[in-house]
């Protein structure tokens, strides 16, 4: 079952470190990247049961080059989880659309991290 929440506006801790990692390995290709997250706000969560995905909406029509999917090298443990996650940015129709991030293994998620490292 999925369950979404609406018009949350703000990036929460996790998913702000998550794009500020992201950002950091991807800043030779793409070094807009920065502008646009200075500007992004959050349109709604969606949770999985074994992740999440947050969308996201733009004040502004900035656009990127292409579709494509980017991550990074940081491996993310969230306290009370057995195995790391994985997570991507989608950019589509040239800007930031969605990260995703899931839980690998058997491991059931609702979306909270009060606790997390990026190693």
């Amino acid at each position: 079952m999925t369950f979404v929440m609406d018009n949350m506006d703000d990036l929460n801790k996790l998913e702000t470190e998550l794009l500020k990692a992201i950002i950091e390995e991807n800043k030779q290709k793409y070094p807009y990247l920065q502008s646009h997250f200075e500007i992004l706000k959050v349109k709604n969560r969606e949770f999985t049961g074994v992740g999440s995905y947050t969308h996201f909406q733009y004040p502004t029509s900035k656009v990127l080059t292409k579709d494509t999917s980017l991550s990074s090298t940081k491996r993310l443990m969230i306290d009370g989880l057995v195995n790391e996650l994985s997570y991507e940015l989608n950019l589509t129709d040239g800007k930031m659309d969605f990260l995703e991030i899931v839980t690998n293994g058997s491991d059931e998620w609702g979306g909270k991290a009060e606790s997390f490292k990026l190693v």
